[in-house]
């Protein structure tokens, strides 16, 4: 690793656009050597305006340049996987948009690969780092440990977004579609049926978003009880629990011109819940609110500090090459995750 750790970006859409190359870019404990994105609309649109990187039209270039530590992959969903494992077996560390594979054993061969290096393997729940987020799932910790609600009664975990509902940051799109190819993997476990694979490539996009919130306020001692596709092909309702508490999920594509995602943890004497924001607001952070009668006080509104997730994101994986921070999601945790999807969705097909 160099004393300050010199990254590659690969890809150059929205995604890297707005959520990954403005933080990288700015923050002085690192250099971005190259952007690797071929597209002659995106090309003109980063020329100028990624400093001193390189842009470079093969992301191979990339992977074989011994200056670069780490790569941040931004690439369409089925040429993650594939893309992932050459940088890991490049010897990079990785920092990769989610979902990091589709299969159980497309994420085993990953994460096998980072470890056999002992590689930064990050995948890109950006929410975790969201200080909301953060600080109520350090709230839930202390309700459950000092029992000041009483005992965990029910979770409950909610996504009815079906689009960012404001408007995304500034970028440029494409002009043309992509003329080169990427090596793909599938997008569904081979046993997931015809009428099924197009819905559970959309939950791998979306709602592991919502299984990866569940995973980081309940770990990974979830059990799948039933799951369901909502009329429609509107969505998933899953029912789990958490040892004996039982859990909820519901991910549900309605548009009500807004962001509705969050959870809610009831207690026997008080409630914890949080509204998380739409991706796209810079400005927003998620709220909490902590509703009890106990104390005189029926809502308490809790102060969460400031910071976009993204940006919080693109710092921590800079912590991490520095060695100052490990990832809040990494390919352990994210292989774990997938195997929580491939448990509801075995419910679904049953």
């Amino acid at each position: 690793m160099n004393e300050i750790p010199v990254i590659g970006i690969i890809g150059g859409g929205m995604i890297a656009q707005i959520a990954h190359l403005p933080f990288y870019l700015s923050d002085s404990r690192c250099r971005v050597a190259a952007v690797a994105e071929f597209r002659p609309s995106l090309v003109a649109a980063l020329t100028g305006a990624v400093g001193n990187a390189a842009i470079v039209a093969d992301h191979d270039a990339l992977l074989k340049d011994s200056a670069i530590d780490a790569v941040v992959i931004s690439m369409p969903r089925s040429a993650t996987g594939p893309i992932t494992l050459a940088a890991l077996e490049a010897g990079k560390h990785v920092m990769t948009e989610k979902p990091m594979a589709h299969t159980v054993e497309q994420a085993e061969r990953l994460v096998g690969a980072g470890r056999a290096r002992d590689l930064i393997y990050a995948v890109g729940y950006m929410k975790r780092y969201d200080p909301g987020i953060e600080a109520a799932r350090q709230a839930f910790g202390s309700l459950l440990e000092t029992q000041a609600l009483g005992p965990l009664l029910f979770a409950n975990f909610y996504d009815y977004s079906r689009n960012y509902a404001h408007p995304p940051p500034r970028h440029v799109r494409p002009a043309e579609s992509r003329e080169v190819r990427f090596e793909t993997w599938p997008l569904w476990p081979e046993w997931i049926a015809e009428p099924h694979r197009d819905a559970y490539a959309w939950f791998m996009n979306h709602g592991s978003h919502d299984v990866n919130l569940m995973s980081y306020f309940l770990g990974h001692d979830l059990t799948v009880a039933d799951a369901g596709l909502l009329p429609h092909q509107g969505g998933l309702r899953v029912s789990l629990r958490s040892g004996d508490i039982p859990v909820s999920l519901i991910v549900a594509k309605a548009d009500t011109g807004r962001w509705i995602e969050g959870a809610e943890f009831l207690f026997e004497n008080g409630r914890l819940a949080i509204a998380v924001p739409s991706p796209m607001d810079r400005e927003a952070v998620t709220r909490m609110v902590i509703e009890t009668e106990t104390d005189g006080h029926p809502a308490q509104h809790i102060e969460v500090g400031q910071g976009w997730s993204f940006a919080r994101q693109a710092k921590g994986f800079v912590d991490c090459l520095l060695g100052e921070a490990t990832p809040a999601t990494d390919g352990e945790t994210g292989r774990r995750d997938l195997a929580l999807c491939e448990a509801i969705w075995q419910r679904v097909a049953a």
